[in-house]
């Protein structure tokens, strides 16, 4: 029994470790449409949305429609305004996020030390592994063995000699939630717009999403040029 509950959690765990961009457009409107938002509800726009907040990851996806779906059913279907609903501290997206960063870490050796890193590389990447080792205070010889077994559980990865988070979606969460105190509303709110800002191509919708502004504040006039 055990050992089939450890295949399922590590099934689980491996949808939100796949490769980013597993699911293309097509497919997270796919998931969009079978969580059961309705198509006039999100259209390309959402589905692009969703695959760029989430990074195509199968597991963020699937846990993006069904938020989205739950809000459309009370008339509001945003897919940043879902990625703050879904990352609070009650959040399916949270819960699924701590459950396979703690099942990774403990597949690991050194957790505290292992879990010092993940804090400093979401507080500033890509580092260089002086950088990491000065701000833990470790040598560099140390801070390389703990580096190369968080690559080995697919949370960090080197290029070019520099550390940074693998799962973007999950550094986002270890700024949120690996912190003494929960975060607030507005703690999640102002991180996923910085974070949504970062990764969608029109940033003026998120603003409008997170800041509130109504309807006739939005900028439609601006005219895109492809």
């Amino acid at each position: 029994m055990r050992e089939r509950l450890g295949l399922r959690a590590t099934a689980f765990c491996a949808a939100s470790s796949a490769p980013p961009n597993s699911l293309n457009d097509a497919r997270s409107s796919a998931s969009l449409a079978q969580a059961g938002v309705p198509r006039d509800d999100h259209g390309d726009e959402t589905a692009r949305a969703v695959q760029a907040l989430t990074d195509g990851r199968p597991l963020y996806v699937g846990a993006l429609a069904e938020k989205l779906a739950d809000m459309g059913r009370r008339g509001i279907a945003d897919a940043v305004a879902a990625l703050v609903a879904a990352l609070a501290p009650d959040g399916r997206l949270a819960a699924a996020c701590r459950f396979c960063y703690e099942l990774r870490l403990h597949r690991a050796r050194g957790y505290g030390a292992l879990k010092a890193i993940l804090d400093v590389l979401a507080a500033e990447e890509p580092l260089t592994l002086t950088e990491v080792s000065t701000r833990l205070r470790r040598t560099p010889g140390s801070t390389k063995d703990y580096l190369s077994w968080l690559e080995d559980v697919d949370l960090v990865t080197a290029r070019q000699k520099r550390y940074s988070v693998t799962d973007p979606l999950l550094r986002l969460w270890v700024r949120l939630h690996c912190r003494p105190a929960p975060p607030s509303d507005e703690d999640v709110a102002r991180e996923v717009q910085a974070y949504a800002l970062a990764r969608l191509p029109h940033p003026e919708p998120v603003l409008a999403t997170v800041g509130g502004r109504d309807e006739e504040s939005k900028p439609w006039g601006i005219i895109e040029i492809d």
